[in-house]
């Protein structure tokens, strides 16, 4: 299964959240939300993943590391919470609208999962491969976030910046 670019990834969220409209990137807090539709951490996500996509690195940088604490230590937690209990993660590809509700219901851990490969990617890309190496392992932990693609399917960020941190070991 091919894993989408963080551009296909926009194209469907830009037509229902238009940045333009909802001021995401304005000089506001990147840590609240001023969309009423989006919730802060998806908002704060997003934001990071435009950042990236329009090349803007050390901006997508700021922008996850901003927020992140307020949001990474909770996602983190639930995710321990999941491997403890020797829970499976939720299925990446298409899946049923039951399953589609489950996924949604670990929103958190899907925006931090989707902030942290935004800040691995953006790391790797600048050249900062000791600080890429790093940002991909925590990338990697929260192994049950989920990321919707605008073909119609669940990707796994930590899938991805597993298979980048590889290229980096190898």
């Amino acid at each position: 299964m091919k894993f989408p670019s963080s551009l296909l990834f926009l194209l469907i969220l830009l037509p229902i959240y238009s940045f333009a409209d909802n001021g995401l990137l304005d000089n506001s807090n990147p840590c609240v939300s001023n969309d009423p539709e989006m919730g802060d951490s998806l908002a704060w996500a997003v934001g990071a993943m435009k950042l990236y996509d329009e090349k803007k690195f050390i901006d997508a940088i700021n922008r996850v590391n901003s927020c992140f604490n307020i949001w990474g230590p909770e996602a983190g937690q639930k995710q321990k919470i999941i491997h403890d209990k020797g829970k499976s993660c939720p299925k990446i590809g298409k899946v049923s609208s039951r399953e589609k509700r489950k996924i949604d219901k670990n929103y958190l851990m899907n925006d931090v999962s989707v902030a942290l490969w935004v800040k691995a990617r953006s790391l790797h890309e600048l050249n900062e491969i000791e600080l890429a190496k790093k940002s991909y392992g925590r990338c990697v932990y929260m192994t049950c976030g989920r990321s919707w693609d605008p073909n119609g399917w669940f990707w796994s960020p930590a899938i991805n910046c597993a298979s980048y941190a590889r290229e980096l070991v190898d």
